[in-house]
């Protein structure tokens, strides 16, 4: 999470049940954010232990996969995402869909009004599909808008042949949220052919530059606590001829293997050793500031073309030096609305930064990073060696934003980085014994040569660098050398981050004339009163 923390203290492992707050002592942000943790961990795993890896209430299950079959509509391989709620490893899903009340409109075909033009936050408007019922009979019928009357608030549909009969006088309405536009993913158009479909689950942290409500204008700029957002997406995974649903576990080995990366992190030793993993009671972080280094993959090599290289960028600020764009998204010249609050958040001509919005955050893209060419700071421009690629930063609803990473090339045989095509350092992962890189003021970083690890887009480190004790923060265990005696090594740690969840949904066929639910993978569970409450008749006070 790339906010202006610290550090971050909770381990699982330690067994902590809480955080005690003493009389008289200063007040940390790493102490409240890991009571917070330590209460999400106990939550959640009390959900998965009860749930298991995944399933939904039967009163309100949710995330059903639902073709369209109102014929006309813009895309004839679509389908619908049902409301409701589903859990994921204990952690808690939900996509809200609220009814709306309608009156047909009298002798107005397929026309029904509506007292708002707004439902879950989103605008009614043309291509967007609805759940029709009639709250007298109980029948239901999929429709798509047509049409919207602003003016009257009168929407226009497609079919409403299923209530003719009837006539009602009044129906209800909830909308359908397509595939291709569910609200934390654009998914492209599918193929023919039989696909999984699952959803994956994580979190990401929002500032006030991405969501405005978080910052209180009361305070006239400074800004307060950011947010941890539940990311759900549903995604497709190619099934081949596979005619079951996928087991527990089998989308996280493919997507989230366990032969991670590892990381190694330490203060640079004053003397050299013939020994890498050696630690030598000289060693010495130097920099004026403590600080909160973070290691970040950029570009990975799981499910990506052949010869392409890792590689990683680091911050010192983990991650969280940020300058919201104003005007000029798209293009290499852009106007800011800050370029920092002191020297030490600014930005300066030859930093790498990389060009971020909502949606780049939300598909974990990761495209070459810039380098400043030059900066106007009486009008808040800046100018960038290249323009982002693709349609990134182009669109204000999108919270555009230019992220700084504080990389700089160097020698790799004196510890100094070596650049991709992708302007992040190159990772070498085919060493022997990997040579330990530079950051900067002694903080060295080592990733464990191995053929096979996996790096994912997003993956992190985080590495606290400490004035006081002249290091940096990392485990280290006692292990013996050639001769046998006992010496300090400092431990190769997997990623923190970012831990993705998955469960299978569905598997559908898809067809010319659209989408076909072969299996629907969803579990579901009764509520613990259920039982009790069916065919039960109340009993007066007293009775036995």
């Amino acid at each position: 999470m790339k906010a202006d923390i610290t550090r971050t203290t909770f381990h699982p492992g330690k067994h902590y049940s809480r955080v005690v707050a003493q009389q008289g002592r200063v007040q940390i942000d790493s102490d409240w954010n890991e009571q917070v943790s330590i209460s999400n961990y106990f939550m959640r795993r009390l959900a998965a232990d009860l749930i298991g890896p995944y399933g939904g209430p039967q009163t309100d299950l949710g995330f059903a996969i639902v073709p369209i079959d109102v014929g006309g509509g813009p895309s004839a391989v679509d389908f619908a995402i049902g409301p409701g709620v589903y859990y994921v490893d204990g952690i808690r899903c939900e996509l809200q869909a609220r009814w709306l009340a309608a009156t047909p409109v009298k002798d107005g075909k397929n026309q029904v009004a509506v007292v708002t033009l707004m439902l879950d936050g989103i605008a009614f408007d043309k291509d967007q599909y609805l759940t029709v019922v009639d709250p007298d009979s109980n029948k239901s019928a999929q429709a798509r808008i047509v049409s919207v009357d602003y003016a009257k608030r009168i929407l226009t549909l497609t079919d409403m042949a299923a209530f003719a009969a009837a006539k009602p006088a009044k129906l209800r309405l909830r909308r359908l949220t397509r595939w291709q536009l569910q609200p934390q993913l654009a998914a492209p158009a599918l193929a023919t052919g039989r696909y999984h479909v699952y959803l994956d689950v994580w979190e990401r942290l929002v500032t006030s530059s991405e969501d405005d409500l978080i910052r209180e204008v009361a305070l006239e700029g400074p800004d307060t606590g950011a947010r941890a957002q539940i990311v759900w997406q549903v995604r497709t995974w190619p099934a081949g001829e596979a005619d079951e649903c996928l087991l527990p576990g089998a989308l996280g080995s493919m997507l989230q293997p366990d032969a991670r990366g590892l990381l190694r992190a330490r203060a640079r030793p004053e003397h050299s050793d013939t020994d890498p993993c050696i630690i030598a009671p000289d060693a010495s972080y130097r920099g004026p500031e403590n600080q909160l280094y973070r290691v970040e993959i950029h570009t990975g090599n799981l499910n990506v073309p052949a010869g392409t290289k890792p590689s990683f960028k680091w911050s010192r600020d983990n991650g969280s030096v940020t300058y919201p764009i104003a005007r000029g998204g798209g293009s290499n010249l852009l106007i800011l609305e800050s370029l920092g609050r002191d020297d030490r958040l600014g930005l300066n001509e030859g930093d790498w930064v990389e060009v971020v919005d909502d949606a780049y955050v939300l598909q974990g893209r990761s495209t070459p990073l810039l380098q400043v060419q030059a900066i106007d700071r009486g009008h808040m421009a800046v100018t960038l060696t290249g323009t982002p690629a693709g349609d990134v930063g182009k669109d204000p609803a999108l919270h555009p934003l230019l992220r700084r990473w504080d990389h700089r090339a160097g020698d790799p045989d004196e510890g100094g980085l070596d650049l991709g095509p992708d302007n992040a350092a190159l990772i070498a992962v085919d060493m022997d014994d990997a040579a330990w890189i530079d950051l900067e003021d002694g903080v060295q970083v080592q990733f464990v040569a191995a053929p096979d690890a996996v790096y994912r887009p997003g993956d992190y480190w985080l590495i606290p660098a400490r004035v006081a004790t002249g290091d940096v923060e990392w485990p280290s265990a006692r292990v013996p050398d050639e001769q046998g005696a006992l010496h300090d090594q400092r431990v190769a740690l997997p990623p923190f981050g970012i831990a993705h969840s998955y469960a299978p949904l569905a598997v559908i066929e898809v067809a010319g004339d659209g989408v076909d639910v072969v299996y629907d993978c969803r579990l579901q569970f009764p509520a613990v009163t259920a039982p009790r409450l069916r065919g039960t008749a109340r009993k007066k006070a007293g009775d036995t």
